[in-house]
C-alpha cells in the first residue's frame, strides 16, 4: 500500500521555522472550498525531493557506505531488523504514513551529511552492543538531537553566552532585532523532525535541544543554502568526533549536556504573543540555569 496521509497538505511550510530549509515536498494547495485535504503519497513526494536535490547539486544523497538514499514503504523493513541497520545496509529509509516520517525525510534532504553520520553511529553502536529495551548512552544522545535538536548560530558570542546562561529576556527581548531582518546576527535552524512535528500545532512549552555555534561576522550575508550546507558539514564532523569511542579525557563528548534548552516559541518572529515581554515571565517554560553549561562551538573548527 502506498504511504499516503490525508493531513500532510495541512502543513504550512510558510511558517518561520521552515525559513532555513528547502526541498519541501510539493503538496497541492488547498482553497477555502476544500474541507478535507487530499491523500498524499509521502514516499513518492520525498523521492521527488531527492531527484530535485540531485538536479540542483549535481550529486546524490548517500549513506555513510555511499549507497544512494531512497525512501521506501515501511513494509520494506524486514521483521526483526533494526531501522538504522536497514538504512546502513541498503540506503533505503522505511517511511510510515505520518507527519513524523515526512519531516524526517525533509531533514534528510536538508542535512544529508549529518543524517548519514547519525545513521553510521547508530548502526555501528548496534553492531557493538545489539538492540536492547534501553538505548546506550551514545544512541540516546544521538536520538535526542535527531528528534528534537536545533542549531543556534550567531556572529555575536555575547548572545550565545546569554542563551547559555538562560538569560532569556536579554537574549530574546533586549536583542530582539538581532533575530529579525536583513542584518540579523543570530538565527535558529531546526533539525529534529519530532520538533517540527510538534510545531505543526505550536505550543508555548515546545523546547529544542540546541547546539550553540559561533560564526564569523558577515556570515549571514551569504545565501541560506550556503549557510545550511556549511552547518551540515560542521554538524556531521562534530557528531562524528564527539561520538567516537575512547576520546581523550579533555575532549567534548556527546551527551545530553552538549545541548542548550531553547523554548522555540520565544524566538522572535515565531509567535505573535512573544512581542510582549511578559511572555517570557512563565518560569515553567523559561527556566533558570542548570548546574552545567552547554558548550559553544566555533563553526570554523569543524569546516577544515
Amino acid at each position: 500500500m502506498s504511504a499516503t496521509h490525508p493531513t500532510n497538505a495541512s502543513i504550512d511550510f510558510d511558517k518561520p521555522w521552515y525559513h532555513y530549509l528547502t526541498y519541501f515536498p510539493n503538496f497541492p494547495k488547498l482553497d477555502a472550498k476544500h474541507t478535507h485535504a487530499p491523500a498524499i503519497n509521502i514516499v513518492e513526494k520525498l523521492n521527488a525531493g531527492l531527484d530535485r536535490y540531485e538536479h540542483v547539486n549535481d550529486s546524490r544523497i548517500g549513506n555513510f557506505e555511499k549507497l544512494p538514499i531512497r525512501f521506501v514503504e515501511q513494509a520494506c523493513l524486514p521483521e526483526g531488523e533494526a531501522y538504522e541497520s536497514f538504512i546502513a545496509n541498503t540506503g533505503k529509509i522505511p517511511t510510515r504514513d505520518n507527519h513524523h516520517d515526512l519531516l524526517n525525510g525533509l531533514i534528510w534532504l536538508n542535512f544529508p551529511q549529518s543524517k548519514a553520520v547519525f545513521n553510521e553511529r547508530h548502526a555501528k553502536d548496534i553492531l557493538r552492543h545489539g538492540i536492547h529495551n534501553a538505548r546506550t548512552a551514545l544512541r540516546n544522545a544521538l536520538t535526542v538531537f535527531d528528534e528534537n535538536g536545533g542549531i543556534v548560530v550567531s556572529s555575536d558570542r555575547l548572545l550565545l553566552e546569554q542563551l547559555q546562561a538562560f538569560k532569556w529576556k536579554t537574549a530574546l527581548v533586549t536583542h530582539r532585532t538581532n533575530w529579525l531582518g536583513q542584518h540579523r546576527t543570530i538565527a535558529f535552524f531546526p533539525f529534529g523532525h519530532a520538533l517540527l512535528e510538534k510545531l505543526v500545532n505550536p505550543r508555548k512549552n515546545i523546547t529544542s535541544h540546541t547546539l550553540l555555534i559561533l560564526v564569523d561576522e558577515g556570515w549571514f550575508e551569504q545565501s541560506i543554502d550556503s549557510q545550511r550546507n556549511q552547518l551540515d558539514t560542521a554538524i556531521a564532523k562534530l557528531f562524528h568526533q564527539m561520538a567516537m569511542p575512547n576520546l581523550a579525557d579533555n575532549a567534548v563528548k556527546l551527551s545530553s549536556k552538549s545541548f542548550q534548552p531553547l523554548p522555540v516559541m520565544g524566538i522572535p518572529g515565531y509567535s505573535d504573543d512573544n512581542v510582549i515581554p511578559a511572555f517570557y515571565q512563565d518560569e515553567a517554560v523559561f527556566r533558570g540555569p542548570r548546574a552545567f553549561s552547554a558548550p559553544i562551538f566555533s563553526l570554523n573548527d569543524w569546516l577544515h
